[in-house]
């Protein structure tokens, strides 16, 4: 019956020092977490803000073009929307159009590469 006394028995409780190292290797731990996190999120601030300084360039870089070039704006959009309405239209009735579709996207895309250069 001793034994069976003993399974039920709570754990032995820890001595004051090992509660110490415990309780060191968590704050440790917790301390190594927060670094980490701070790491990360100044890597994801770093890398929101060259994003966001590029789209800008980019923008301004486009809405200096077409100021510039207003009619290749207007051919270029023009091309850009008939090629997606081509596509848009091609998945809805796959025999005749798909045959025109990928030709006309592909001679549009063309011409939209010669006028950026």
């Amino acid at each position: 019956m001793d034994t069976d006394k003993n399974q039920y028995e709570t754990p032995k409780q820890q001595t004051p020092g090992e509660t110490g190292s415990a309780a060191a290797t968590a704050q440790k731990i917790l301390e190594q977490g927060a670094e980490a996190y701070g790491q990360a999120e100044q890597a994801v601030s770093d890398v929101y803000d060259k994003t966001a300084q590029k789209v800008s360039e980019t923008y301004e870089k486009a809405k200096s073009y077409s100021n510039e070039n207003p009619g290749k704006t207007i051919l270029i959009a023009l091309g850009v929307g008939i090629g997606l309405g081509l596509l848009l239209g091609a998945s809805s009735h796959r025999s005749r159009t798909s045959r025109i579709a990928q030709p006309v996207v592909n001679a549009l895309s063309d011409i939209a590469l010669e006028f950026f250069r």
